[in-house]
C-alpha cells in the first residue's frame, strides 16, 4: 500500500519532509476529483479570501499540481498539518527575509517540501537544514560548514543564504518553474536539457521526462503547498498563526557545552539546543562567537561569560600540545576515536603532519586527558 501511495506523486527531493517519496513519470488527470478549481492566481476581489497574497506566483492548472492536492489531502493530510504547524515558529523570520531580498511570499513555504521546516534534518544525500543546502552551495553562499559548525541548520543564517540562492536563480531563468527545477537539480542540469530538448519551459521538461524522477514531483508538490497554506480551511487544515519566541543572543567563548551554559544558567539543556541547531555536537566551538538564549537567562550568562570556558569540566574538547613522536595516527589510536574525527575539528587534510609544540584540539574532556598521561 506504501508503495503506491508514493506512486501517484512525490514530495521529491531527497530525503524532503518526512518521508522518501518517488514521483511518476505522469500522473493521471483524473486521479483528483474534489479538489478546489486551481487558476493562474486567486485574485483578492474574488470570494476566496484574500489570504491571497501569498500565491504571488503564478499557479498553473496542471494535472501534476491536482495530483499532488490529491495526496497532500487525503494520504499524507498528517504530514502536510504538522509542517503548517511547524511553519509558524519560521514565518516572521522568513517573510522579513524575503521582503529584503524582494521575493515572492510564496517561498516561504518551499519548507514544506524541502525538510518540514525541521533544521536538523540530513537527507540521504548530504542536503540538511530547512532550506536543504548541499555543503558546497552552503559555502559558496557564505554559510559555514565543518566539524563543529554547520549553518545550515541556522535557520536565520540558511534563510538569507536560501534567499540569495533563489534570486540568483530566478536572474538566470527569469521564470519560477524552472528556477525551483535548479533549486533542486542544479542550475547546469535544467540548462542542459533545456538545450538538449529545445524546450523552454519547466513543464515541457517534465513532459518529456528531460529531467530526474525527484525533480519533476518537486515543481508540482511546491504549487500544491503554497495552494493549502494560503488558504488552509479550504482544503481542511489547519493554519498556524506565526510565533515570536523571547531570545537574545550573547557571546561566550569556546569550546564549551551547551549542557554547561544550560546547568550555569538553571536553563533546559533540550532547550538550548534547540535555539542553537548548528552546533553540531551541542558544543561551542573554538573563539567568540553569539549564542541564542531564552531571554531569561541574559544576565546569569553574560555576568559569567568571561570564565565559562575556564570553568566548563563538562565539554569533550581540550587543547592539546605536540609532543616529539606524537602522530594523528597515534592520537586517535590513544582516544580510541577516529582520526578523521581530530583531521576534521583542526581543519587538517588527510597527509597533515604535526610539528612539535603545535596546538591541536582533541574529542577528550582534558581532566580525562590528564589522567590518561597525555
Amino acid at each position: 500500500m506504501r508503495e503506491a501511495r508514493w506512486a501517484v506523486l512525490a514530495l521529491a527531493v531527497c530525503g524532503c519532509a518526512t518521508r522518501p517519496i518517488t514521483p511518476p513519470l505522469e500522473v493521471p488527470q483524473t486521479l483528483v476529483l474534489s479538489i478546489p478549481a486551481i487558476g493562474t492566481t486567486i485574485a483578492p476581489a474574488q470570494a476566496r479570501p484574500p489570504i491571497g497574497s501569498l500565491i504571488d506566483i503564478p499557479v498553473p492548472d496542471h494535472h501534476s499540481i491536482r495530483a499532488a492536492l490529491d495526496l497532500f489531502t487525503s494520504e499524507m493530510r498528517s504530514d502536510i498539518q504538522q509542517s503548517l504547524t511547524r511553519s509558524a515558529r519560521y514565518k516572521n523570520l522568513i517573510d522579513k527575509v524575503l521582503d529584503e531580498y524582494k521575493l515572492p511570499k510564496a517561498l516561504a513555504y518551499l519548507p514544506v517540501i524541502e525538510s518540514a521546516y525541521l533544521p536538523r534534518l540530513t537527507s540521504r544525500a548530504g542536503a540538511h537544514g530547512i532550506w536543504q543546502f548541499m555543503p558546497e552551495t552552503a559555502r559558496e553562499y557564505g554559510l559555514r560548514v565543518d566539524w563543529w559548525v554547520d549553518e545550515r541548520a541556522d535557520p536565520d543564517r540558511s534563510t538569507r543564504a536560501a534567499a540569495a540562492y533563489l534570486k540568483d536563480l530566478y536572474r538566470d531563468f527569469q521564470d519560477w518553474p524552472l528556477a525551483l527545477a535548479a533549486y533542486n537539480a542544479g542550475a547546469g542540469r535544467i540548462h542542459r536539457a533545456l538545450v538538449e530538448t529545445g524546450s523552454n519551459s519547466f513543464w515541457r521538461l517534465m513532459e518529456l521526462s528531460a529531467i530526474p524522477r525527484e525533480t519533476r514531483g518537486y515543481v508540482p508538490t511546491f504549487f500544491a503547498a503554497i495552494l493549502i497554506a494560503n488558504d488552509a480551511a479550504s482544503y481542511g487544515f489547519r493554519s498556524a498563526d506565526p510565533l515570536t519566541a523571547d531570545v537574545k543572543r550573547v557571546e561566550v567563548e569556546g569550546p564549551l557545552s551547551l549542557r554547561f551554559i544550560a546547568q550555569t544558567a538553571g536553563i533546559d539543556e533540550a532547550l538550548l539546543r534547540e535555539l542553537n541547531p548548528s552546533l553540531r555536537h551541542d558544543i561551542v566551538p573554538p573563539g567568540k562567537i553569539r549564542i541564542a538564549i531564552p531571554a531569561s537567562a541574559l544576565a546569569s550568562i553574560e555576568a559569567r561569560a568571561a570564565t565559562l570556558k575556564n570553568e566548563d569540566r563538562i565539554v569533550t574538547v581540550c587543547v592539546y600540545k605536540i609532543r616529539k613522536g606524537d602522530s594523528i595516527t597515534k592520537l586517535a589510536r590513544s582516544l580510541h576515536v577516529a582520526r578523521k574525527t581530530i583531521l576534521a575539528m583542526n581543519g587538517l587534510g588527510a597527509k597533515a603532519h604535526l610539528r612539535r609544540g603545535e596546538s591541536i584540539y582533541l574529542p577528550v574532556r582534558a581532566h580525562a586527558l590528564a589522567a590518561g598521561g597525555m
